[in-house]
């Protein structure tokens, strides 16, 4: 807006109906504005035209509690030059800090003011400022000065300023509660699409398999898990089970679960010692991974025909065994750190039988953290109880713990994902 053609006039009184009028064009205007840029220069060009004022400033927090110039306006209501963003920083300061407005008459000769150095520098003969006050506490400053001394502003410019302060303040968390929303919908829509993709790659039943019975479930903390799981037929008829559990949650642990089992499955076919798979696996996710992302994860293949199983550990909870008495045992021959931290670690290969009538386990460590009433873990001794007194084959196995962590945790959230595959021979 341009400023009035009558130069020698002080601003207008905020209860002037002209300058009403103006003020409800300007909300008009601002409310039918998408763009957060331009709804913020609005308001300080109409501000500075409607008070005659030299110049406008609008400055916000950033998130380091700083307050920073967002809108800078000459009464010409054009962009002011970074040089000339100078303001009385004193005055600026104090309003932020008090959350009340501050207004300084004739203010090189302020008493008051007399010792802020920013304000003779600048040649400031008049200052309005007044807080940006939302919910959450003053977000910034509306601030309006000049040096001419025609254009000295009054306590009756005061309504007006704090109106343009009140409306600025508004339109800003309106733009706030809008983007939040925005990003909201977005970040639904991208776990859906997450939750489907991790779908396509983990398999919801444990698929046949020649001389072998499975169980497999998946529970995760968010929509989307950080867990893997995963079980390879090979040509030969030996079985791989694998589960695992990415340093990361939602979206992004996700993603980089899929990667890793395609990974891991083409890797089986070029190696057949686990322990090389395993090796080979690692040097990619330490190559992949960033920000400290590291994957835990344990590898298992068994023979049906004979029982024989090869296993390699990377920092993951040991395999159980749970046998036809209910005694359980534990696979700990071979451990390594977890996948992506050590590059070139060469990882070893276990072997251990699996009788006819015994339960393999492998768990993540989702179960033993499941948080119930009081803030109590269920623990890993809740978790071998279950598997003790779970007396059928695998499937009894998974839905026995998941009955019993469901019942513990109740209607809880919970922090980690829990994921379990139980495997026999048939």
């Amino acid at each position: 807006m341009s400023p009035s053609s009558d130069e020698s006039a002080g601003p207008a009184s905020a209860l002037d109906p002209q300058v009403l009028a103006r003020l409800l064009d300007v909300t008009r205007r601002i409310n039918s504005e998408t763009d957060p840029d331009a709804i913020l220069g609005t308001i300080v060009d109409s501000l500075v035209s409607i008070a005659h004022a030299d110049r406008g400033f609008l400055m916000l927090r950033g998130e380091d509690g700083q307050l920073r110039f967002t809108v800078a306006r000459d009464r010409k209501g054009q962009p002011l030059e970074e040089r000339k963003f100078q303001v009385s920083r004193g005055v600026v300061d104090e309003v932020a800090q008090s959350g009340e407005p501050r207004l300084i008459d004739d203010a090189a000769s302020s008493d008051a003011y007399n010792a802020r150095m920013s304000i003779v520098s600048l040649s400031l003969r008049t200052i309005l400022c007044v807080p940006l006050q939302t919910q959450a506490g003053v977000i910034g400053v509306i601030y309006v000065d000049s040096n001419a001394i025609t254009r000295r502003f009054t306590e009756g410019d005061l309504p007006l300023v704090e109106s343009f302060a009140a409306q600025a303040a508004a339109t800003l968390e309106r733009v706030r509660l809008e983007r939040v929303a925005r990003e909201r919908d977005r970040m639904a829509a991208q776990l859906q699409v997450a939750a489907e993709i991790q779908r396509t790659f983990l398999p919801a039943t444990f698929p046949p398999a020649a001389g072998v019975v499975g169980a497999v479930a998946a529970v995760p903390a968010q929509q989307v898990g950080g867990d893997l799981y995963d079980v390879l037929r090979f040509p030969d008829g030996r079985v791989g089970v694998i589960v695992g559990d990415v340093a990361g949650k939602g979206v992004p642990g996700a993603l980089f679960g899929a990667r890793l089992l395609s990974d891991l499955r083409a890797q089986a076919l070029l190696h057949g010692d686990v322990g090389d798979t395993v090796t080979a696996l690692n040097a990619i996710v330490a190559e992949r991974a960033t920000r400290g992302m590291f994957v835990t994860l344990i590898y298992v293949v068994l023979d049906p025909q004979t029982g024989r199983c090869q296993y390699a550990n990377a920092g993951h909870i040991a395999p159980t065994v749970r046998r036809p008495d209910g005694t359980l045992v534990r696979w700990t021959g071979v451990l390594g750190p977890p996948l992506g931290i050590l590059p070139s670690l060469t990882y070893e290969m276990g072997e251990a039988q699996l009788e006819p009538g015994e339960v393999l386990v492998l768990l993540t460590d989702g179960l033993g953290d499941a948080v119930g009433e009081n803030d109590q873990r269920f623990e890993d001794d809740r978790v071998d109880a279950v598997i003790t007194r779970a007396a059928g084959g695998p499937q009894d196995v998974v839905d026995s713990l998941l009955a019993a962590t469901a019942e513990f945790t109740g209607a809880r959230p919970q922090a980690d994902d829990q994921t379990l595959l139980a495997i026999a021979r048939s």
